[in-house]
């Protein structure tokens, strides 16, 4: 008996938290065409402990990190990840008798996709066997790298789910979801989907080190970005980076899209622009390519619903919408995924208890048009609670 409830959480590229996501998964459902009907029944998102986070970010830059650092953030995280959700299933009355399995993403530290080292790897930490060893649940991870060494990308991996979860809402709509990478997931009968480029990743850390306000992490409604004016030439000398014109399956992280790369371009300018520029010009990279991207792979988009920490972003929701309708007719819809019934900030979790589930039932959890597998294959590791 695979049917059931299963818990998800992953910390994403923004590192900004850990998520979790409780789904009830029930048996085929012919009306949408998808192999199981799945529910979100809970979400929370917990802060992760400041030290562990600024750890977890220097593990992410390969000039600050090191084995012994990835070590303990290796165990720190799992045992965060572990408590987590064990103190969130108490609260919700919930025995963990009765959850089938956990699935657990991890946090991403490197992800160096084919062709961009001698030898591809992917690498997530937050260690499985804390996890299970504390809730005494069944827990499956290590998700990505099972689709790589079949010749994929390892990621992303939420556009299949994003076709269960969103069904035959409309084959006009193009999910997005916008961490600190974002990635598209058109719900057409291509299929496909792909890692676009920068989502918050650069406008975080651009805004860490040069907001005067330094109490805050982020400018989350854009309002700082929305105070400056695009730099056109920074704008133009970053879209001319060759990831936006590779074509799909493509996949990157923090490992390119950092502050040296920003930096690079910042240097190339005969000028130095102000430091609220710079983040505007940021959030209109961010809209822009993400704009290209779902106009060339669906130029008949109508609805784009928007998951991630990215929606919060008011700013950057308009610049999207613009993007997306540059003759100021309000054709595509850019909206946070709410307004389809569902939970922004629980959706990415939700996808990897969708998986740990395809784990415990045998089934496969990658999309090969989108990863660039050779084919269908079962991912995660199960470490028994």
């Amino acid at each position: 008996m695979t049917y059931g409830n299963y818990v998800g959480c992953m910390t994403g590229t923004s590192v900004d938290g850990l998520d979790l996501a409780l789904i009830e998964v029930s048996p085929l459902n012919l009306s949408k065409g998808v192999e199981e009907a799945i529910v979100v029944l809970n979400a929370q998102t917990r802060p992760l402990p400041e030290a562990l986070r600024d750890s977890l970010l220097a593990c992410g830059q390969p000039d600050q990190s090191n084995v012994d650092l990835l070590g303990e953030c290796d165990t720190q995280l799992g045992h965060f990840i572990g408590t987590s959700i064990t103190d969130w299933l108490k609260s919700l009355g919930i025995p963990a008798g009765t959850i089938q399995a956990i699935g657990s993403h991890g946090q991403t530290v490197r992800h160096r996709p084919p062709k961009t080292l001698g030898t591809a790897f992917t690498l997530q930490i937050g260690d499985p066997n804390h996890i299970a060893e504390i809730t005494g649940i069944d827990t499956v991870a290590d998700f990505r790298r099972r689709d790589m060494a079949a010749g994929g990308q390892g990621a992303p991996l939420a556009p299949a789910f994003h076709k269960v979860l969103f069904g035959d809402t409309a084959m006009a709509t193009c999910v997005v979801n916008i961490g600190g990478i974002s990635n598209i997931s058109p719900l057409n009968e291509r299929g496909g989907g792909f890692d676009t480029g920068p989502g918050n990743c650069l406008l975080d850390s651009w805004f860490c080190q040069h907001h005067p306000n330094h109490s805050e992490s982020y400018d989350a409604s854009g309002a700082w970005a929305a105070s400056g004016k695009v730099h056109d030439g920074l704008l133009r000398r970053m879209l001319e980076d060759a990831y936006f014109s590779k074509r799909p399956p493509k996949s990157t992280g923090r490992e390119y899209f950092n502050m040296a790369w920003l930096k690079s371009h910042l240097q190339a300018l005969p000028d130095n622009p102000p430091a609220a520029d710079v983040q505007a010009t940021l959030s209109q990279l961010t809209a822009t390519s993400l704009a290209a991207a779902i106009i060339d792979t669906m130029p008949d988009v109508r609805d784009v619903p928007i998951c991630g920490g990215g929606r919060g972003n008011d700013h950057l929701m308009r610049n999207i919408q613009a993007a997306l309708n540059p003759r100021e007719q309000a054709d595509v819809r850019v909206m946070p995924c709410e307004a389809w019934g569902f939970d922004g900030d629980a959706i990415e979790a939700a996808a990897f208890a969708w998986l740990a589930y395809r784990r415990v039932a045998a089934l496969k959890g990658n999309q090969p048009d989108v990863t660039g597998a050779m084919g269908e294959r079962v991912l995660g590791a199960l470490y028994p609670g």
